[in-house]
């Protein structure tokens, strides 16, 4: 599953990355859901399927459970005052409600040029240790550019303003 892959540069890498894969782009805004429905005609790409609505929504009501290989998140909104950090996607409770639908060995891939954000996930994923291990502990391993990751639209907008954006990789037990 990408979680709001945007314009759908992540859902694109993702798919050429590994043909056998099916990549589910959960997008709740209209222009990326058509942005990535025309890329995916342009690149005949028949792994894509597109989910219009909340991740929430998605695996309440349509996600088996152990059926999930990957989650990415891909700097997803930092939602930057302080009165609106209950509104970011990733938390304690995110991490135990996706727990139950993740395959074993299941892999999440996250990333953010917020500095408050990635604070506060490395907190959350300190409290979910049992059930998560961070995998690239190494700087050199959640510089995102030292890795291959997509080059999104935010990644690239994180480097005009400087930033080095953070990219954390776990597994679940």
């Amino acid at each position: 599953i990408d979680i709001g892959p945007g314009y759908g540069e992540s859902t694109l890498a993702i798919s050429k990355n590994d043909s056998s894969k099916i990549v589910i782009a959960c997008e709740k805004f209209i222009d990326g859901i058509n942005k990535i429905a025309e890329i995916s005609c342009f690149y005949s790409l028949n792994n894509i399927a597109i989910f219009h609505g909340n991740v929430h929504q998605l695996l309440d009501e349509y996600c088996p459970h152990n059926s999930i290989s990957e989650i990415w998140i891909l700097f997803p909104d930092p939602w930057p005052k302080k009165r609106h950090f209950k509104r970011r996607l990733i938390n304690v409770n995110f991490f135990n409600k996706i727990l139950d639908f993740l395959k074993k060995d299941a892999i999440i891939h996250i990333a953010s040029d917020s500095k408050s954000y990635i604070a506060n996930i490395l907190f959350c994923i300190h409290q979910v240790k049992n059930q998560f291990k961070w995998i690239n502990q190494n700087k050199n391993e959640w510089d995102y550019l030292n890795v291959s990751l997509p080059q999104t639209k935010y990644f690239q907008k994180a480097l005009k303003n400087g930033l080095n954006p953070i990219y954390l990789k776990l597994l679940k037990y």
